[in-house]
């Protein structure tokens, strides 16, 4: 591969890849319709825009993958354009079989969702996987989706992470050899509906409070591990 000549490409200025690359000094973004100079045509269904993504120390993929055929052509043309590919995943990813189940980096894939086959296709040639659990921030709040009844199962558990935190994160591990790997992306904890719902006094409908229980944890033992022993997780919920 050619000398890189970015640190860093981001493909999606999405909610994410939009916020790290604000934050990041040497880093090319794409966009599917892009609106401003600095930011490069990209759509992995015109393989005419692939060469526009230049050779880079490494690629973010901050899109969910599908596993189409052209897509696995794609991945293949990418690990010819940089050092190495992370990709955002989703802890959706992971089989939720039981109440208060711990999901770690070796819980069992759904292998039934496309996404998932596809990225552990990638994984294993290579790609670093960064599994994100519930991205709050801006215009993504906790507080909003329930004043705005979003919330249907007042006896559920969610794991959350804050945008800051991800970009935060994701910097840290970009510096970082981690070809073959998974990491969740995740504070370690949950928090309930119900928790959430009292800090606001915010009643449930009789159907919500109803609902049956749910709760999983996102471990992040593994991720603590590329961290400083002092990183601290952003509350996702203030």
């Amino acid at each position: 591969m050619p000398t890189p000549t970015t640190e860093l490409t981001i493909l999606g200025n999405g909610y994410c890849g939009s916020r790290l690359y604000a934050g990041y000094d040497e880093a090319t973004i794409t966009s599917r319709t892009p609106t401003h100079d600095d930011q490069l045509y990209f759509k992995l269904d015109d393989p005419a825009s692939w060469p526009n993504i230049p050779f880079s120390k490494c690629v973010l993929w901050t899109f969910a993958c599908n596993n189409s055929p052209l897509e696995k052509q794609f991945f293949s043309f990418l690990t010819q354009r940089c050092e190495q590919v992370f990709i955002y995943s989703t802890s959706s990813v992971y089989q939720h079989k039981f109440y208060g189940q711990i999901m770690d980096e070796m819980s069992a894939i759904d292998h039934t969702k496309n996404r998932a086959i596809a990225e552990e296709d990638y994984r294993h040639q290579g790609a670093c996987l960064l599994t994100l659990c519930g991205i709050v921030g801006p215009d993504r709040s906790p507080i909003n989706w329930l004043e705005k009844g979003r919330i249907k199962n007042a006896n559920k558990a969610v794991n959350l992470i804050h945008v800051d935190d991800i970009v935060s994160i994701t910097k840290i591990l970009l510096q970082q050899n981690l070809q073959g790997l998974r990491l969740n992306l995740a504070p370690g904890k949950t928090y309930s509906w119900r928790a959430i719902a009292h800090t606001i006094n915010y009643s449930f409908s009789p159907e919500a409070l109803t609902q049956e229980a749910s709760m999983k944890l996102v471990a992040n033992t593994q991720l603590l591990q590329y961290l400083n022993k002092d990183y601290s997780f952003i509350n996702p919920i203030h």
